[in-house]
């Protein structure tokens, strides 16, 4: 009795052939601003195209949309993100690193910001894309997110029509090379397919 089941080598090999993504369809940027420059490398994306955001301050985490953070100074992580790209944010003493993947073509970021080009130094560089889900904690009560298993829990999803979605879904994609995952774009919140 076999009790493994039979891969199919050339559907995956296929796959992965259909799959592959270069210099030609993304952006990868990355570098290092001041804290003062913040709002102006924010300023610097297309935010209305990637409408979600997730601010992780010292003393909680939001999960918004269509926002911007409300203080820089207690601000130790970002996120924002959606179709057009995905920016992340991270304090490092009184500067933030920043890296955004998104697809090609985004225009010239100021030099303010230490914009480093990743496809200078990795041209000849091949992803392998796939499209990727995650059930978000939590479900829809009728009245508000809850989590019963974690009970400091702070469920506030930037979803406005929840009669219908009782569970989320993080929707993204991993770009991967010689088999280990090298970058992920967020690109949105949809209703989750179980």
């Amino acid at each position: 009795m076999n009790r493994w089941p039979c891969v199919d080598f050339a559907k995956l090999t296929d796959e992965v052939k259909q799959s592959q993504s270069g210099l030609k369809d993304l952006t990868i940027l990355g570098g290092r601003c001041a804290e003062c420059n913040l709002m102006g490398l924010l300023q610097e994306w297309n935010l209305i195209e990637m409408p979600f955001s997730i601010w992780e301050y010292c003393s909680e985490i939001v999960f918004e949309k269509n926002t911007i953070p409300q203080n820089i100074t207690l601000l130790e992580r970002g996120r924002v993100f959606g179709n057009s790209g995905d920016l992340m944010l991270r304090r490092n003493g009184i500067d933030f690193e920043w890296r955004f993947i998104g697809p090609a073509g985004i225009k010239e970021i100021a030099a303010d910001y230490g914009p480093q080009n990743y496809w200078k130094t990795n041209i000849n560089v091949m992803f392998h894309e796939k499209e990727e889900t995650s059930l978000l904690w939590g479900k829809w009560n009728g009245e508000r997110w809850i989590e019963d298993r974690v009970g400091a829990a702070k469920l506030d999803y930037p979803v406005k029509d929840t009669e219908k979605e009782e569970r989320l879904q993080l929707n993204y994609k991993t770009f991967t090379h010689a088999g280990i995952v090298e970058f992920v774009w967020f690109t949105g919140l949809s209703e989750w397919v179980g």
